[in-house]
């Protein structure tokens, strides 16, 4: 292992009246905000996402979980190896308060203490396999699995979509990076085996000049917190003009355009595509993939994407999920009293 690695998780409990009664009383949004009640939901399984970086990444440094004044009843804050981050501390003041997470994920660096390399995931992502250092850093160079690849309008029953977003973080790199420039940086490691079949993607895009967007792989993210200085140090307005939104909205910046920067700049190695895989809950049964490949670890890591749309459904399939995430790892972590 080359420098420590730190682990930042942020998590909302969704639950505590105190949070949702001033989210109600800025919920009066522009068009395009997303303030969905299932972006805040409780899957009440914030211990195992824990309890897998104990077990299978050992060797980490440091756990900063970033909340808005919340901590978890359960979690240990006297245990050394974890801290809880207020996420105002971040945030300028003229930014507060906020319940946008892309705003948030912004400012991840000014964590305390947070070290160079850091990888980044969300409360619905659980490293299920033994994993190594070199899964998230080889030389302190983050690893990701790449491609060039169109941004996809898609759109949920509801109208929201992550399109916009796609399209804010592709035009912020777009502005200051060629896809020559890209392709002379990084030509060998967009068409290594290890991306798999999102080569295809890549060819795809041969004929197009411009950088038409990258994949997403919903895992986690592995970042050196210079990318974040870099960044806000050249797109200063533009990552401001996100802070400034109360919600998520459907054209904010996200944290994937520091990812996409280091992408253009050859800031990384190649990962392996099989080492995560990404679930979209949105129907009664389909926890049955994600139970199954919970059982037989088929990958390092998974991430459970909330789009469960019917709320009858949703106990059902959380328990399930909770069930077999607990025969995963039935024993309490250090972080937990």
């Amino acid at each position: 292992m080359s420098n420590p690695i730190d682990f930042v998780i942020t998590w909302v409990d969704g639950d505590d009246k105190e949070w949702l009664d001033l989210r109600e009383k800025y919920k009066v949004s522009k068009d395009g905000d997303d303030n969905r009640k299932r972006r805040y939901r409780n899957w009440n399984n914030l211990k195992y996402v824990l309890r897998g970086i104990e077990e299978n990444a050992p060797w980490f440094n440091h756990v900063y979980i970033v909340t808005p004044g919340q901590c978890p009843d359960w979690l240990d804050e006297s245990c050394d190896k974890i801290s809880i981050i207020n996420q105002n501390d971040l945030l300028d003041d003229c930014f507060l308060p906020t319940f946008n997470n892309c705003a948030v994920e912004l400012v991840l660096h000014k964590i305390p203490g947070l070290s160079e390399n850091f990888v980044y995931i969300n409360d619905d992502m659980f490293i299920i396999k033994n994993t190594e250092p070199e899964d998230f850093f080889i030389g302190n160079k983050p690893c990701d699995t790449v491609a060039f690849s169109p941004i996809q309008a898609v759109y949920s029953k509801d109208g929201k979509s992550v399109y916009g977003i796609s399209v804010m973080n592709t035009r912020l790199v777009a502005k200051r990076f060629t896809k020559a420039e890209v392709m002379r940086n990084c030509k060998k490691k967009f068409f290594n085996l290890k991306n798999g079949k999102e080569i295809i993607k890549t060819i795809s895009m041969i004929p197009y000049k411009g950088i038409t967007g990258f994949n997403e792989m919903h895992t986690a993210y592995s970042y050196n917190k210079k990318t974040f200085y870099d960044v806000w140090m050249l797109a200063e307005e533009e990552l401001k003009e996100t802070c400034g939104n109360k919600f998520r909205g459907e054209f904010s910046l996200a944290h994937w355009c520091m990812r996409y920067w280091q992408i253009c700049e050859g800031n990384f190695e190649v990962r392996n595509r099989n080492f995560s895989r990404f679930f979209d809950m949105y129907y009664k049964g389909d926890q049955l993939d994600v139970i199954n490949c919970i059982r037989k670890k088929k990958n390092k890591m998974i991430c459970i994407n909330d789009n469960v749309e019917n709320d009858e459904d949703f106990p059902i399939i959380c328990n399930e999920i909770n069930k077999a995430l607990d025969n995963c790892f039935p024993k309490k972590s250090m972080f937990e009293l």
